[in-house]
């Protein structure tokens, strides 16, 4: 009774109406406001699955072991440059010669790297850490062929954006990111 006495000697009630309506706003800005972060995230998420869906139904299992067979062909410790690809027929292709028609890679490693450059400029709004972990390998070693190929194209080409550009800028900024970041591996150096 006393402590009542006190706040309305204190604030009047009009003034102690004033207050609990102002408590009761900060309160609920607070919900609105952790509302809606929670549902960016969850959104995030759901479109990250969006995506890994995309890729799934888009990279096929052959194209994964037309992958697997060029990492092989590509490894340096079987005595090949670090362009050339010693394929198991005993032919030797270049990496330039890959993404050519009729080249080894068979078409199906150009139709991951245009995938990859499809969704490289929303990555950052994304859960990249899921898709790294899918395709992280691959990614990796198409962007190491890429960029190789990036590094050899003559000024004048450089000019005309390649199929590969945006696949290529997104993994300059994130690459050293993304080297200690987990990745499902689909295959091992022999």
């Amino acid at each position: 009774m006393k402590v009542q006495f006190i706040l309305c000697e204190i604030l009047s009630p009009t003034e102690l109406r004033n207050w609990l309506l102002f408590f009761i706003a900060v309160i609920g800005g607070y919900i609105t406001i952790k509302t809606f972060i929670n549902s960016t995230k969850q959104r995030r998420i759901d479109n990250t699955f969006r995506t890994l869906d995309f890729l799934r139904r888009h990279i096929g299992a052959t194209q994964i072991l037309t992958f697997i067979e060029l990492f092989h062909a590509n490894n340096e410790l079987i005595g090949v440059k670090y362009n050339e690809f010693k394929l198991p027929d005993g032919r030797v292709d270049t990496i330039e010669y890959m993404f050519s028609e009729g080249g080894c890679g068979n078409g199906d490693i150009h139709n991951m790297v245009e995938l990859f450059n499809l969704i490289s400029p929303t990555l950052n709004n994304l859960e990249s850490g899921i898709i790294w972990y899918e395709y992280g390998q691959i990614m990796d070693k198409i962007y190491n062929w890429t960029s190789y190929l990036e590094n050899e194209t003559s000024k004048e080409e450089k000019s005309q954006p390649g199929f590969y550009s945006d696949f290529n800028k997104y993994m300059k900024r994130n690459w050293e990111k993304k080297l200690f970041v987990p990745k499902k591996y689909y295959t091992y150096a022999e």
